[in-house]
C-alpha cells in the first residue's frame, strides 16, 4: 500500500520525524504520554485479539503496546516509517490518511496528535467512523495550547517567552491549517455522530525546567528553528529561549492534552 500524495503548502506537518530530531521527538512523546495512553485504552472493552489502526505511530510504541498487551493485530501508519519497525502483530505501511483509511472494519482506531494538524480533520474524522466495526472504538488524543508561563529565570524571560508564542501562533495556528481548539471538540463530534460510551481526561501538562517536557519543547525550536528566525526571532532569543528551558527555575504550561474516546453502537 502506496498511497502518498504531495501535500499542500498549508497542509504539512512543520516538524520532520525522519530526522534525528525528529526521532528524538517522537521518544520524548512516547516516554511523556505512552502511560496515559495505556490507561484509556485498558479501560476500553476490545473484542477478543483486536484489529487495531494506529494513525500517526511515530516510533511504534502505541503500535507495539497494542499487540503485546491487548493481543491486537495493528496496522501503523505515517507519512514517514523512518523510525518505525515491523514487530510481532504489527504490520507497517507508509500512507497519508488524508487520502482515506486503510481497508477495515477495525475493533480499535487510535490516533495522537495528527488529527490538530490537518485542515481535512472532520473529513478523516467521519472516514474513521465508518471504518469502526460494530462496538469498535474511536481513540483521539490531540492537544491545545495553553501558553502560561508561571516563573522564569529572569524578568526579561518574560518579554521572551511572549515573542516566542507570538511566532509560535503564526507557525502553526490557524492560518497554517491548525486548530487547537479542535481537541476540546471531539467530545461533541462523536456525540453528534451517534457514538456511545463517550469520555473524555484533559490533562494540562506542568513542564519544569530541565524536565522532559522542556526537553520535547527544546527539540521542537530546534527542529523549527529556520521558521522562527523567518517568523522575527533571532538565534540568539532561540537560545537564550532554551536556556530558560533548561533552567530549574522554569515553569510553563504550553499546552493541553485532551484523549475522547467513544464507540460505535453494536449491532
Amino acid at each position: 500500500m502506496k498511497n502518498v500524495k504531495a501535500a499542500a503548502a498549508h497542509d504539512r506537518y512543520l516538524f520532520d520525524s525522519g530526522t534525528d530530531l525528529g526521532g528524538a521527538q517522537l521518544n520524548y512523546l512516547s516516554a511523556l504520554l505512552d502511560g496515559t495512553t495505556r490507561s484509556v485504552l485498558g479501560s476500553l472493552t476490545l473484542a477478543e485479539r483486536p484489529r487495531c489502526l494506529e494513525i500517526g505511530a511515530g516510533n511504534g510504541s502505541v503500535a507495539r503496546m497494542l499487540a503485546e498487551e491487548f493481543s491486537g493485530q495493528v496496522m501503523a501508519v505515517d507519512l514517514d516509517v523512518d523510525h518505525l519497525e515491523p514487530s510481532p502483530g504489527v504490520e507497517v505501511d507508509r500512507y497519508d490518511i488524508r487520502d482515506g483509511v486503510p481497508a477495515g472494519p477495525y475493533d480499535l482506531i487510535h490516533t495522537r496528535f495528527v488529527l490538530v494538524h490537518l485542515p481535512s480533520r472532520r473529513e478523516i474524522f467521519a472516514r474513521l467512523i465508518d471504518a469502526l466495526s460494530p462496538g469498535g472504538w474511536l481513540v483521539i488524543a490531540d492537544m491545545g495550547f495553553a501558553g502560561e508561563l508561571l516563573t522564569a529565570p529572569e524578568e526579561s524571560d518574560h518579554q521572551l517567552w511572549r515573542k516566542y508564542y507570538h511566532a509560535a501562533s503564526r507557525i502553526v495556528g490557524p492560518a497554517a491549517g491548525h486548530d487547537y481548539g479542535w481537541a476540546e471538540q471531539v467530545e461533541r463530534e462523536m456525540y453528534a455522530a451517534g457514538l456511545i460510551d463517550i469520555a473524555a481526561e484533559h490533562l494540562v501538562p506542568l513542564a519544569r525546567g530541565g524536565g522532559p517536557w522542556t526537553r520535547y519543547h527544546s527539540n521542537l525550536s530546534l527542529q523549527a528553528e529556520e521558521a522562527f528566525l523567518s517568523a522575527g526571532l533571532s538565534r540568539a532569543e532561540l537560545t537564550r529561549f532554551r536556556a530558560m528551558l533548561a533552567d530549574p527555575r522554569f515553569r510553563a504550561r504550553f499546552f493541553t492534552v485532551t484523549y475522547t474516546v467513544g464507540q460505535k453502537p453494536p449491532r
